[in-house]
């Protein structure tokens, strides 16, 4: 999997790109880790070139959300696919975490 960051205002970017499964896991967990651990705790992962995720990518995105929340800061969503956020309403994994469909929506909640 590829993963791309960037920082917007204070907020770190990461793009990944491909599916968010058990085999993408530890990459996506380590970039979220470092950044976190780095004391970047607000982070935006835009989804839009994730088609699947499976319970190991949600694992890793809770995960995340609740180190950056511990630290003061939040992990927001953007770009969710049609598949992709048909996963996020049945685990209602959406009333968890913040979800905007543009990642220019998602760095505004910020402000």
């Amino acid at each position: 999997m590829n993963i791309d960051v960037t920082q917007s205002s204070g907020v770190a970017v990461v793009v990944p790109r491909g599916d968010l499964d058990m085999a993408a896991v530890p990459d996506v967990r380590n970039a979220l880790t470092g950044l976190l651990d780095n004391g970047q705790s607000r982070l935006l992962i835009d989804l839009d070139d994730v088609g699947y995720i499976d319970s190991s990518g949600m694992g890793t995105l809770i995960a995340a959300m609740k180190q950056a929340r511990a630290a003061g800061g939040d992990v927001r969503l953007c770009g969710l696919q049609e598949d992709v956020r048909t996963i996020f309403e049945i685990t209602r994994v959406m009333q968890a975490m913040s979800i905007h469909p543009t990642r220019q929506e998602a760095l505004a909640s910020w402000r």
